[in-house]
This record gives structure tokens, sequence and C-alpha cells, in this order.
């Protein structure tokens, strides 16, 4: 009974092609710019990097009894479009799971959300691409974003901003290289000595801080690749 049922949504399943992650070139701020960020963002950021289109999930969303047949079930979270047909979008969840009478529940790496190119119609649910089939339980809750994607052997340099403290502001510089582990280190400024500071060439004048928020102008950008 489970293998027909499950069977039956996964054959015939269309042809998909990847998606391809936009590549940019980032360099933020602008030179010259006043700028205002929260705590755990960054001051100063170079580099290349690429972004899928995605969706954010705002609701649990659950299809299958899991004593007939499979549940599956979807947590909230960013899901990232990553293979699409001639009529739909599929954008894969890293938060699904699937509930087997027997085996009792796994994660479920094949499944996610998908909708029409043009938006039109329900958000659906899939669990192998080119099958845009599933009604959830539930209407999902969807807002269009931008999903950051690692591009191979990229460089990419950051200043983030960690708040202040005792007449100091804290700073954590990041450096990660395609998809390696990040290399960092934390740095501390005290503003009584001065409101420029600065690291491996970027610059910025502080102008106001708290353990909340930042807001500086941009004075120069970090030095060129070694």
């Amino acid at each position: 009974m489970i293998g027909v049922m499950v069977g039956g949504l996964v054959s015939g399943c269309a042809s998909t092609q990847t998606i391809p992650p936009q590549i940019e070139q980032i360099d933020q701020p602008a030179l010259g710019a006043v700028a205002a960020i929260e705590v755990g963002e960054a001051a100063v950021a170079t580099g290349r990097g690429g972004s899928l289109p995605g969706l954010a999930l705002a609701n649990e969303l659950s299809w299958g009894d899991g004593v007939l047949r499979k549940r599956f079930t979807v947590a909230p979270g960013r899901l990232a479009a990553r293979q699409s047909d001639v009529r739909h979008i599929y954008y894969f969840s890293d938060r699904m799971t699937a509930r087997d009478p027997l085996f009792g529940t796994a994660p479920y790496a094949s499944g996610g959300l998908c909708r029409a190119k043009d938006g039109s119609g329900p958000v659906r649910g899939f669990i192998t691409p080119g099958q845009c089939v599933l009604t959830w339980n539930a209407t999902p809750q969807v807002r269009d974003i931008r999903i950051e994607e690692a591009d191979e052997g990229a460089r990419r340099r950051e200043l983030i901003y960690h708040g202040r403290a005792d007449g100091k502001v804290r700073f954590l510089y990041r450096e990660t290289m395609g998809d390696s582990a990040p290399q960092t280190q934390s740095l501390d400024y005290d503003l009584a000595h001065s409101a420029v500071i600065g690291f491996r060439g970027a610059r910025l004048e502080v102008l106001e801080a708290d353990n909340t928020r930042l807001r500086y102008r941009f004075l120069a950008p970090f030095d060129g690749d070694d």
C-alpha cells in the first residue's frame, strides 16, 4: 500500500534543469557613504558571491498521515530555487522530513515547495522534482527572497560589527574562500583614541555606536588581494 501510493506520485516525472546562481561582485558600502547596520551585519564587505531566488516559509506544512502512507513535513525556513521545468520552479528545503509507518522519521533532501513560473496559482509541494502535485494541510505563508551561495574559488572579506562595551567598539574580521571554513579575527577599537578605525586597509569613521547599531562613514576599502 505504501509503495504504491508514494510511487504513484513520483512516476512519470518531467525533465528538470538546474538553476545556476547569479554571480555578483560585492563592494559594500559605497566609498564615502554614511551607512547604518545592526550588530552581526558587515560594515565592510568585498569579494564575489552567488545568489539564488528563494522563498522564506513562515509556517510548518505537512502532507500524508504517516500511517497508510508516508507523512512529509516541511519546517519553516529558507528554500532555494535549484531546479525548474517548463511550467514550475522547485524550491528545495533542508528542513524536510519523511515519516514512514515502519521505519520512523528521517530527513528528506529531495523535496520542498513549488509554484508556477509566472507566480500564478497556489504554492504546492513536491517529493521529486518535476512533480508539482502535493497540496499541503495549510496554505504556505511565503515571501520572495535571495539566498547567498558559496562561489567556489572566490574570496570574500567582511568586517562585522559586534557591539560596544567600555568605550570600545568590537568587530570580527572574516575571510572565506569558496565553501572552505572561514578565517576569523576579533578586533577591539578604543574610541577615546580615535573615531577612525581600520584593518587591512579598510577605514571607517564611527559616528554613533551602541550594542544594537552602528552608524559610520566608509573611508577606504580593504587592501587588494594578496
